[in-house]
């Protein structure tokens, strides 16, 4: 029985919204236009101070950053190591230990994104970097005016002054952070120089969201130097704004290094946001929170409940459960929703189950079709051997190559959960009794050499995948070919694939040949056709081949699970 719609969403939701609104704007007009005006004045202080101390605290992180850079750096021996010179070392020695040195300051500048260029200066005036062919700039740039106290010894700030670096031909705004240190890899007690080049960007990007909150803002060193300035185009710091009442100072110290942060509030701007328009704006939003807390809260209980529920069974679907009927009794459109996402389910979860069951259908006819080529030359040009055997009174071999024979059938005509996969093994076993039909049709034409390792011989491959390209080998490769010819199968494992390779020496063959003519039917087209259909792009097939110098067919799987993660029991 269908149950008639009370009200509507939309009809519900206009009707709180206009209560709501009347009483927030007969609320608003209690409040005082002075007591929002300070109220809003020193959250703006505070506000801002917060923003100057996060600011800070970033800057902080980036120093911490740098430094601990530095300190890994110094205490790797390794490096330090590599750096010591050592008397009649070669030229090559000294070339090889500075590309060691180079490749393990990479590691370092890849670790932190904001480094440009990473040096260390031996007290001779070599210079190891992670950068090659920069050495003539390096003599250049440490004779800039940054470099001149470090390299005087006339100050001990870790940071330097910006400055530019040239970096893949462009120039780069930078900061250096310099730390002379004594190598006690090095038994000269001169000390070394590790200079880290920064990126001013990463700087400049901290202070990108607090610009638009402050008239001005600058980053200080000890010296008071400034780093960084937003309002470089209002002329040159002078130390602060004594005798200047247009502006309000902030300035935090929780940095290291002593740097100091300093930013300008404007007061015109400050008072700006305090008018009549701000009061009644604050004012009804305030009452609009506490009205919606206490008089809607039911309301937006009774119409998000279903609408939660909804959602909630909306992602079980999404990850796959279709085992999620709702329930929803609300009278209005949301119960309408609920009934007809629960029909779309069970319609939805038929369609895949039928979906699915065609599928697995279309693809055991598949598997079957494509194993079950059998081309009929082979077993008349075998039992034409049994009785040529028989008739020369070769009782024995007749048993042997009968036996064979009946042993490559039971395997091709195999069904069921034996049908798709075998183990390496079990390939070997197939084709060493192919090649003793073949040796009774060919004596002496040929010699199979196996280059397998026994802890390869249990792994899971595809079921009549060696047999055919051995006979493809013999066939177009060995048989047309005026001398005996060696065909290798070998298999190893690599980068968690297995690989195997078939290997004649004989003619040489297109890789279109390898399915016709003599051939079981089940030829190169075949395989490749069965390795992507089972394993996808993470299987192939390759053939390479010249004319009179043989040909290889290269096939990799991987090593690690059955196609489809499928046990050979299991099938």
């Amino acid at each position: 029985m269908k149950r008639r719609l009370r009200l509507k969403i939309r009809t519900k939701i206009l009707l709180a919204a206009t209560f709501i609104l009347l009483l927030c704007l007969t609320v608003s007009n209690v409040l005082t236009y002075s007591y929002v005006k300070t109220i809003i004045q020193e959250q703006v202080l505070r506000d801002n101070a917060t923003k100057l101390e996060q600011t800070s605290s970033q800057i902080a992180k980036i120093q911490r950053r740098i430094a601990e850079t530095a300190e890994y750096i110094i205490s790797d021996a390794d490096i330090n190591k590599q750096m010591v010179p050592v008397p009649g070392e070669t030229f090559e020695d000294r070339y090889f230990k500075k590309v060691r040195v180079r490749t393990q300051l990479q590691l370092f500048s890849s670790l932190n994104s904001s480094l440009v260029n990473i040096m260390i200066i031996r007290p001779d005036g070599e210079i190891f970097s992670n950068y090659s062919g920069y050495e003539p700039y390096f003599e250049s740039y440490l004779s800039q005016p940054w470099y001149a106290p470090y390299r005087e010894g006339q100050t001990d700030l870790r940071f330097s002054v910006p400055h530019a670096f040239m970096f893949l031909n462009r120039n780069l705004d930078v900061i250096s952070y310099v730390v002379p240190y004594r190598n006690f890899q090095d038994p000269d007690p001169a000390r070394y120089v590790l200079v880290l080049d920064m990126r001013m960007e990463e700087i400049s990007n901290v202070f990108e969201s607090a610009r638009e909150d402050f008239e001005r803002i600058l980053l200080l060193n000890r010296d008071g130097v400034p780093i960084y300035d937003s309002g470089r185009s209002a002329g040159p710091w002078n130390g602060g704004i004594r005798g200047d009442d247009r502006y309000i100072e902030l300035a935090d110290r929780s940095m290291e290094e002593q740097w100091r942060q300093v930013a300008l509030i404007s007061k015109s701007r400050l008072y700006e946001k305090v008018n009549n328009l701000l009061l009644i704006c604050v004012g009804i939003a305030l009452a609009s929170f506490f009205a919606v807390l206490l008089i809607m809260l039911p309301l937006l209980i009774n119409i998000t409940r279903p609408i939660s529920a909804l959602a909630g069974a909306m992602k079980r679907v999404a990850v796959g459960d279709l085992d999620t009927p709702i329930r929803i009794e609300s009278g209005d459109e949301m119960e309408l929703l609920g009934n007809g996402f629960n029909r779309m389910i069970r319609d939805l979860k038929e369609l895949i189950e039928s979906h699915v069951n065609e599928q697995k259908t279309k693809r055991k006819m598949q598997i079957n079709l494509l194993l079950s080529q059998i081309n009929p030359h082979f077993i008349y040009n075998t039992l034409n051997t049994v009785i040529y055997l028989s008739h020369a009174r070769r009782h024995r071999e007749v048993i042997s190559l009968t036996k064979a024979l009946i042993d490559i059938l039971q395997n091709t005509v195999k069904i069921g959960k034996d049908s798709l996969l075998s183990t390496l093994r079990e390939e070997v076993d197939i084709v060493n009794k192919y090649a003793t039909i073949q040796h009774y049709r060919y004596p002496g034409r040929f010699r199979l050499v196996w280059d397998i390792p026994e802890s390869l011989m249990s792994c899971v491959t595809l079921r009549m995948m060696l047999q055919p390209l051995v006979e493809n080998a013999l066939y177009h490769g060995i048989i047309p070919s005026d001398r005996d010819g060696t065909i290798t199968v070998k298999a190893w494992k690599e980068d968690r694939r297995l690989h195997i390779s078939v290997t004649d020496d004989g003619i040489g063959f297109r890789p279109e040949a390898g399915g016709g003519g003599k051939s079981t039917g089940i030829g190169l087209a075949n395989i490749r056709e069965r390795l992507a259909f089972h394993y996808g792009p993470q299987a192939g097939l390759a053939v390479e081949s010249l004319p009179d110098s043989g040909a290889t067919v290269h096939i990799f799987l991987p090593g690690d699970a059955p196609p489809n993660d499928m046990s050979i029991s299991e099938l």
